[in-house]
């Protein structure tokens, strides 16, 4: 008896040991997503608009002949990428499955930027990082009020880097008016 009583004790000694240790997200059993329609359309479009950002710059690093256009979209390359590496996290953390991706009307826009070359491209491109994260930063206001607090959070603390980039690509485009 007392083998069996000391057996079941170390057993669920073991199963609370167990079950502390896991600091894991919590199973979501039916799939569903934790986050309103809003959030779900925060976590698309922010993602979108990421993608949209890291796929111009790119080609503004191969159109450009400017330096600083082309300083420029290297940090967005790296600042939207891991903009987007951080929303696709919030995606898994909150259930959420979507297909990144960009839509018919914004790939026609990187195609029609890939046809444009030296200062012609160079406005074009700055034009559109100016838009995109206009675009962005209502976007992020938005979700900054969402009532899913780690959307919200998150949202507040991207917005000061959106803005950062908003203002340098007006600058820059200022800049570009006056020097073509």
């Amino acid at each position: 008896m007392k083998q069996i009583a000391s057996f079941l004790l170390g057993l669920i000694t073991l199963i609370s040991v167990q079950s502390c240790q896991s600091n894991k997200r919590a199973n979501n059993y039916n799939d569903k997503a934790l986050v309103d329609d809003s959030g779900l359309m925060f976590l698309k479009n922010g993602m979108e608009g990421s993608l949209i950002t890291i796929k111009a710059s790119g080609l503004a690093i191969s159109n450009s002949k400017n330096q600083q256009v082309i300083q420029f979209a290297k940090a967005m390359i790296d600042d939207h990428t891991l903009l987007a590496d951080n929303l696709k996290k919030l995606e898994t953390d909150n259930f959420v499955s979507a297909e990144d991706t960009i839509s018919p009307a914004n790939l026609q826009l990187i195609t029609d930027l890939e046809q444009k070359k030296a200062a012609e491209f160079d406005k074009a491109y700055m034009g559109m990082v100016v838009s995109q994260h206009e675009q962005d930063l209502t976007l992020f206001k938005a979700a900054a009020q969402n009532k899913s607090p780690n959307l919200s959070d998150f949202a507040r603390k991207a917005m000061p880097s959106l803005q950062a980039h908003l203002d340098s690509a007006r600058m820059i485009s200022t800049t570009l008016y006056k020097v073509y």
